[in-house]
């Protein structure tokens, strides 16, 4: 799999790469899992371009208002059961 790697082209297309997984994807709310932890993008009218997990590439159109991350620890977590997630 490719680097974690972010391209935002006039706040109006974003490619990344190193994603493992879409956890969600409306038009306001996308949250991936990459490799370097849990990305959260907000934005209006986001729609996807391009979806290639094998590639681990996301392509996103619409306009771009934040980037944020959570922790590595949060991908590492995520194979424990939910329970002990939410009672740690």
């Amino acid at each position: 799999m490719a680097e974690h790697k972010i391209t935002m082209s006039d706040r109006q297309v974003l490619d990344v790469t190193g994603v493992l997984n879409v956890e969600r994807f409306t038009d306001e709310d996308v949250i991936l899992e990459t490799q370097k932890g849990m990305l959260n993008i907000k934005g209006e009218k986001m729609h996807m371009k391009e979806l290639n997990l094998d590639g681990g590439i996301v392509v996103i159109k619409g306009l771009i208002k934040s980037l944020s991350y959570t922790s590595e620890e949060t991908t590492k977590e995520k194979g424990k059961g939910i329970l002990k997630r939410m009672f740690k």
